[in-house]
This record gives structure tokens, sequence and C-alpha cells, in this order.
């Protein structure tokens, strides 16, 4: 076991490259991270622990987690006024996925002072073995050499900003990981509302069902009823439980899901979602298509994925130019040569060694492939927006169905649905009105009554659908200035 501490180890490796740094004049890397990159990337690692400078935690967390051993969570406190925009805040805040994306934008920003700095120089020794060299002023006893690869000016740096690009294209991939998170805690949200919902209608509408089933059996009593309608409001209240089954195993599907969004535990509590109301998305194709061009990290990542290819192209026209090679060698050379005026004083010398670009066919396919490359990253972003394009294009197409379903129900069917069974319900109590008929008219009213709320769930699905493929969340109404533009 060595005699220093891991931290002494670490420091003295660094105290020796850093000398040798110096002896070379520096080792500064030709690039560095602009500002706003690092900006980010210091914003979005803020508060992430471990950091990855505590070399011992990493390596502790690491080595528990590849054992199956993960630290939990700090608990959330989810009051009963909590609601969506508090389960947005917390996943963002909370979610592994997210938290991931942000370690790999750490470690691809680290690449680029990597990438950008001079190879590390060559040390190279001859001992005294062997037959060495003779010269007239003494014997060769020993040299030492350092030599350093010199690549042509411009590379390094072309290389730098190809990976600043990289890191560019991450931040993006998170902005995008980032909406899809948002998309699908809401979309969860509204799961859980459709459930819960589900489940106070049929409870609701089994105490209606459950009137039927008394007035049956008064009617039955006065002979005016026969005791088939009474069996069969007791299959239909059956029938009514064993749906509400359903609609349970629905509720804790969607708060597991919204639980695992925010990093809690699956069967953690979660209050009633609040009421919904239909509201009409009133944005255009075009205007969202323009949105998601100059907000949308999708889109982003592929143009910044073009400028990248374009600076490969620019490092592989930099192939033409050779590379350099500086080095040193110092001699150590004995007392005692045959020449009259020897002082066995010892001999250093430089050397200069260049790279030979000869191979035309080679260095030509290089620039052609990565022209290639940027071409087909052009028609990704083609194929990128044209799918955006198509994707917005049937979103607002549900949207629009979903919402004008809704206002359809709210306003015309579900009132009406309602009188049928009232009016129906009285005709029964009355005589006038078969069983089946009474029966039919609250089915219906059940089923319309959730096709309603059915409707405005998709509604906020698909309106969450959209705000993901737009780059963000998105006022109800159209800006007036876009709608100016577009006339």
């Amino acid at each position: 076991m060595s005699a220093f501490p891991v931290g002494a180890q670490r420091q003295r490796r660094r105290l020796v490259a850093t000398s040798i740094c110096v002896a070379l004049g520096g080792c500064t890397p030709f690039y560095e991270l602009a500002p706003d990159v690092r900006q980010r990337i210091a914003a979005e690692s803020d508060g992430l622990s471990p950091k990855i400078s505590d070399h011992e935690d990493v390596r502790r967390v690491a080595e528990r987690a590849a054992h199956g051993v993960l630290a939990d969570p700090a608990p959330i406190a989810v009051r009963d006024g909590s609601g969506l925009a508090d389960y947005i805040r917390w996943a963002l805040d909370r979610n592994p996925r997210l938290q991931a994306r942000v370690r790999d934008i750490e470690a691809l920003g680290m690449r680029v002072p990597q990438v950008s700095s001079l190879g590390d120089p060559m040390l190279s020794l001859v001992p005294p073995t062997g037959d060495l060299v003779q010269t007239a002023g003494g014997a060769m006893q020993a040299a030492v050499g350092l030599s350093q690869g010199l690549p042509w000016p411009g590379k390094l740096e072309t290389l730098g900003k190809v990976a600043e690009h990289v890191v560019r294209i991450a931040i993006s991939n998170l902005d995008t990981e980032r909406l899809r998170v948002v998309a699908d805690v809401k979309q969860a949200y509204f799961d859980l509302y459709r459930a819960r919902v589900s489940i106070d209608v049929s409870r609701a509408l089994e105490v209606l069902l459950q009137r039927v089933r008394d007035s049956a059996q008064s009617r039955i009593t006065t002979g005016l009823a026969s005791q088939q309608d009474l069996l069969r409001t007791e299959v239909e209240l059956y029938a009514l439980t064993n749906a509400r089954l359903d609609y349970e195993q629905e509720s804790t599907t969607a708060r597991a899901r919204l639980n695992v969004l925010m990093d809690r535990p699956v069967d953690a509590r979660l209050p009633m979602p609040g009421p919904l109301e239909a509201a009409p998305l009133q944005w255009r194709l075009l205007a969202l298509l323009q949105r998601a061009d100059e907000f949308g990290p999708q889109l982003a990542a592929l143009r910044t994925r073009i400028e990248a290819d374009l600076l490969r192209v620019d490092y592989a026209d930099l192939a033409y130019y050779p590379d350099l090679g500086l080095g040193g060698l110092f001699t150590f050379i004995a007392s005692g040569g045959r020449s009259p005026v020897a002082d066995g004083s010892d001999v250093w010398n430089l050397n200069l060694g260049v790279t030979l670009p000869i191979f035309r066919d080679k260095l030509d396919a290089g620039v052609l492939q990565r022209n290639a490359e940027a071409i087909a990253s052009v028609h990704r972003y083609r194929d990128g927006r044209n799918r955006v394009v198509l994707a917005l294009q049937q979103q607002l197409a549900r949207v629009d169905a979903d919402y004008r379903k809704a206002v359809l129900l709210r306003d015309g069917i579900l009132p009406r649905a309602d009188q049928a069974v009232r009016v129906a319900q009285t005709g029964y109590d009355a005589g006038t009105v078969e069983f089946a008929t009474l029966l039919a008219a609250w089915r219906r009213l059940f089923e319309l009554t959730l096709d309603y709320h059915r409707a405005l769930a998709a509604l906020e699905h698909g309106v969450s659908e959209v705000e993901y493929l737009a780059g963000g969340d998105l006022p109800r109404e159209e800006p007036r200035e876009i709608q100016e533009d577009e006339r």
C-alpha cells in the first residue's frame, strides 16, 4: 500500500504534469468552451450531488449502485392543494432521466479541453546498455530526449469547436427530454383525472340506478311490474361495480406513473385532480411551425448537427497540411576521449520532424466522407421538420375534434340525456314507460357522461403533445402579432 493517501498522490501527479507543461511552454487548450455553454452547464449541474469533482463520493455512489443499492430520494410533502404545476416542478427537479442528461452534458463538456490540447509529450531514455557510441570527445554514457507533436495550426481549435457543438446538441437533447417529461406528467395527470372522475361518475349514477331499483321494487310489491325488472337492475348494478374496478385500476396506474416521474414511491398518495373545462387551442399550423423552428430544441439539435458536420469538413481539409514534431536530445559523454582537446562535454541537439500527407486518395476520401455526412444531416433536418409539421397537423386536428366533442356533449347531449332519464323515471313510476326504456336511458347517460370527461382528458393530452412539438407551454389563444403576420 502506498505511503501517500489518494489525495496526496493525485496532487503529486498534478505537480509533475504541471512541471512538464511549464518546461514545454504551457499546456493551455487551443479552444475553450464558449461562455454561454459554460454557464449553461454550471446552471444545470448546480444542486446535483455528488459533484463530479468529488472523486470519492462519485466512486462510492457508483459502486453502491452497481450492487443494486440506491439512496432514497428526499420525500415530497404533497398537500391536498397540490396540483399539476407542482407536479411539473417536482418532476423537473427530481426526474432521473433529466439528471442523467445533465451528467452527459458535463461529460461532453470535459471532452473539449481533451481534444483541443496538445498530445502528451514523449520522454525517451537511452540507458548505458549495449554498444554505445564512441566519440573523439569520449564515450556516450546515456541520453535523454523529449519530443512533442505539433498539429498544423487550426486543427486542435477545429476539434474543440466540434466537441463544443456536440455539447450544444446534448443541451438541446436535454431540453427536448425536459419537454417530454412535462408532457408525460401532464398526460399522467389527465389520465388520473379521467380515472378518478369515472369512479365518481359511476358512484353518482349508481345512486340513480338504486332509485330505479327501489322504484321497481315498489311496483313489484303493488303488482305493477315483474321480478324481471328488479333482476335487470341488479345486473346493471353489478356491471357498474365491475366497471368501477377497471377505473380504480386505471387510477392506480396513472398515480404510479405520476409518482415515478417525480421520483416518488409508486403507491404514494396524491390528491384528487381539479376539475377541467373545455378550452380551445386557437393556434394555426404555420404559427406553430414557426415557433417550433424558433424555440423547439428538437429542430435546434438537428441544425447544430449540420454546423458540427461543417466543422468536420474543415478539419478534413486541414488534413492536407502536415503536422510537425519538435524534440530535443541530451547525450551524456564520458571524459577521457582520444582527442587531445577532449573535455568530455555533454552534447545536446534539437530535431524537427514533419508528416508527409502524400496519400491523396485517402485525404480526398476523408473530405468526401465529411461532405456526405453534412448533406445527410441536411436531409435529416428536412425530415425532422416534416415530421414535426405532420405531428402538429395531426395533433391540432385531434385537439379540435376533442374540443368540439366536449362542447357538444356538455351543451347539447348531456342535458338532454339527463332529462331523458328523468322523464323515463317519471313515466315508469306512472306506468306509461317500459322498464327497458328507463334502463336504456340511464345507460346512455352513464356512457355519455364518461365520454365527456374522456374528451376533456383527450383534449389536454393533445395540447400537451402540441406543446412538446412546439417547444414549450402555449397560451390557448394565438398571439395577435402572429395572427397579423399570417394575414
